[in-house]
């Protein structure tokens, strides 16, 4: 293999040891690393990989919470990361990209056009668009402007068996099926994908960011629903729990306020935008807020933002073990789930907080502990087991933008049945047969 794919192949590993681990921070050292630079790097290394039967591991920039970018057992790990091409198409409003381009720098090129990519996980600065895809990832906008899937126009990638995949927009004939749906949200278990087509949206006007800070955690979710049910969708709205917001002000205090038990950002955007803020307010004002905040000047709305923007390495750096979850609940059980997770606080020898796209429900709980005996006693999986049961109680899901990976995969009967999860197996099958793309991923 060496002899085939030359110098960008590691076989010292201990040298990258960030390739060993995602966010999730489970560590398995790989059997090797590869770095292509475009197809015809990728098809060698499946092909070779193919005929040795080695199983390969995709990886972007490593944000994952789930584990997978974790190196599976005698895997080559293959990262996309210099496959970061990026073209941007001003007049049909379309951008061609690598997977190893970074969210961010998609969005800024995009911006400098006048257009907009619309989904921005919180991790967009480092995280990579065919993480994204493979991940299916929302973001702050997700509630108004949709997810990764709304905005991918077609794909190009290269299967198990060395052959180009094309989709949408760069298949001649379309797709008789929505095989373009189908690689979105796949995590790297059907096919490596090296480009990515996107649509881009006019560049929405500049609106006020709106910050009210609530006495319980209760009182900010029955903003959210009451805001949903009168029909205002915001073009952001995040919702963080009172522990979340003390982690955020103890790594960065961007802004000076009172401690709150909880804190909704809220910005709305589009020709109602006046009459939409206007009205969130109101009912936010129904809910007797601690603190509202209305600003209307780009560089300190900017500094409210960071309160969420720095929230994940904010809470990582609270505790030596974060486990995080992402669940979702239809935004009118928005309140018995932040409700749930608060009294969990309470309960347990560790904190326990939450924060997320409330617009549509998703809440990321976070597990938080320096007690290696929390961790290895099970205290944390019984707690996540609970919140599970309790998101699936609400008419939830267990993840809304997380993916499987290695985490939930134990968990995942617990949202589908038999059947459901044997057409997932079937798919897998269909694209991968030996079993080599990501093995031991999603699947128990």
């Amino acid at each position: 293999m060496k002899d085939l794919l030359g110098n960008r192949l590691i076989l010292d590993t201990d040298k990258y040891p960030e390739y060993s681990r995602d966010a999730s921070e489970i560590t398995f050292k790989p059997a090797a690393l590869y770095f292509p630079e475009n197809e015809n790097d990728i098809i060698n290394a499946i092909n070779s990989c193919r005929r040795s039967r080695i199983p390969i591991v995709w990886r972007g920039a490593g944000t994952g919470y789930t584990g997978g970018a974790v190196p599976s057992e005698g895997a080559l790990v293959i990262s996309l990361e210099k496959l970061n091409q990026l073209k941007i198409d001003s007049s049909r409003r379309m951008a061609f990209c690598g997977p190893g381009i970074i969210t961010l720098d998609l969005m800024k090129a995009a911006e400098k056009q006048g257009l907009f990519y619309p989904p921005d996980p919180a991790s967009y600065a480092e995280s990579t668009l065919g993480g994204n895809v493979a991940e299916n990832a929302g973001g702050l906008h997700c509630k108004k402007y949709g997810v990764t899937r709304d905005y991918i126009i077609g794909l190009r990638g290269i299967t198990i068996d060395g052959r180009i995949l094309n989709t949408g927009i760069y298949s001649d004939n379309r797709d008789l099926f929505d095989i373009t749906a189908v690689l979105i949200g796949s995590e790297g278990l059907l096919a490596a994908i090296t480009e990515i087509a996107v649509r881009l949206i006019d560049l929405p006007q500049f609106s006020p960011t709106i910050l009210a800070a609530f006495t319980t955690p209760e009182d900010a979710a029955r903003v959210v629903a009451e805001i949903t049910l009168t029909g205002i969708v915001p073009s952001v709205m995040e919702y963080m729990d009172g522990d979340a917001i003390a982690c955020s002000m103890e790594y960065e205090k961007s802004i000076d306020m009172e401690p709150a038990a909880a804190l909704l950002l809220l910005e709305t955007a589009g020709d109602k935008y006046t009459q939409d803020a206007d009205r969130a307010v109101a009912i936010m004002q129904k809910h007797r807020p601690a603190l509202l905040r209305i600003e209307a000047d780009r560089e300190k709305s900017n500094a409210l933002w960071q309160i969420r923007r720095n929230l994940s390495k904010a809470v990582k750096a609270s505790a030596k073990y974060k486990i995080s979850e992402d669940v979702a609940v239809p935004p009118s059980r928005l309140p018995e789930l932040v409700s749930f997770v608060y009294e969990m606080n309470s309960e347990y020898p560790l904190r326990i907080n939450s924060y997320g796209h409330a617009g549509d429900g998703n809440l990321h709980v976070n597990f938080l502990t320096s007690d290696d005996y929390h961790v290895k006693s099970g205290l944390v999986e019984n707690g996540i087991k609970r919140l599970f049961d309790k998101t699936l109680a609400l008419d939830g899901t267990l993840t809304g933008e997380h993916g499987i990976g290695l985490t939930k995969k134990k968990y995942l009967q617990l949202e589908f049945d038999s059947p459901t999860i044997s057409a997932m197996r079937d798919i897998k099958t269909v694209f991968d047969p030996d079993g080599l793309l990501c093995p031991g991923k999603m699947f128990t």
